[in-house]
């Protein structure tokens, strides 16, 4: 089963070396959000997510043998 992480970055003046950064770490966009009520004012937040690498798996137990 995959597994995600989420993150939400507030937007501000360094948005787009913020977010070239994440992306370089495997983060992408999925959405943004904004107020209702400025249809053109500019996202308020930009929501994130990236793959979780799966759990590796642990080896075998070894039981020893008297």
């Amino acid at each position: 089963m995959k597994r995600y992480e989420y993150k939400v970055l507030d937007t501000g003046k360094d948005v787009e070396q913020q977010l070239n950064a994440l992306g370089a770490q495997g983060w992408q966009a999925v959405g943004v959000t904004m107020k209702k009520q400025l249809f053109i004012a500019p996202p308020q937040a930009i929501i994130l997510m990236r793959e979780l690498e799966p759990a590796r798996k642990a080896p075998p137990l070894v039981e020893a043998h008297a």
